[in-house]
């Protein structure tokens, strides 16, 4: 069992060094989408429940975890301060030329209906979600593009020295 857990962890400090700490060394943000982020969260949950006892507790995050991946379906940005990445979204949308209608500070409506949303997770992390509700197919085209120039605005920011 002890050899399991140690296993367990080395891997999730592989990946943790591949997904975050490489870039972070390089002085660029991370940005987590998809399965890279849930892969990642699991494999930490998973590490904590081998070490430790019960694993009701366990099961249950890993249960949260599935949820919010499939409704919410967040990315990951760490490493940027929530202006930036506000600042970041501003851009992209000018740059695709989509409709952004401001609701409150952190809540976008994009194009016709679809929403994006910025949340503080903890100080230099923030989750962004876009729940997309286009109703025709270009509407549709113009939010994908929308978020490839987003994760491209978002990975070329440099971190400064803190």
């Amino acid at each position: 069992m002890v050899i399991v857990s140690v296993c367990a962890f080395g891997a999730v400090v592989a990946i943790l060094a591949h997904l975050v700490i490489l870039p972070l060394a390089k002085r660029r943000p991370v940005l987590l989408r998809g399965a890279e982020a849930y892969a990642l969260g699991a494999l930490a949950i998973v590490a904590v429940a081998f070490l430790s006892i019960g694993t009701l507790p366990v099961l249950l995050l890993l249960v949260a975890q599935l949820v919010v991946a499939r409704i919410w379906r967040p990315w990951l940005v760490i490493g940027l301060a929530t202006e930036q990445v506000l600042a970041a979204v501003v851009k992209a949308s000018t740059m695709v030329r989509v409709k952004r209608l401001v609701v409150d500070d952190r809540t976008f409506v994009m194009g016709e209906r679809s929403t994006l949303i910025v949340r503080t997770v903890a100080p230099r992390i923030q989750a962004v979600t876009v729940r997309v509700s286009a109703s025709n197919d270009t509407g549709l085209k113009k939010i994908a593009l929308f978020r490839n120039v987003l994760r491209k605005t978002v990975q070329n920011y440099s971190l400064g020295r803190s």
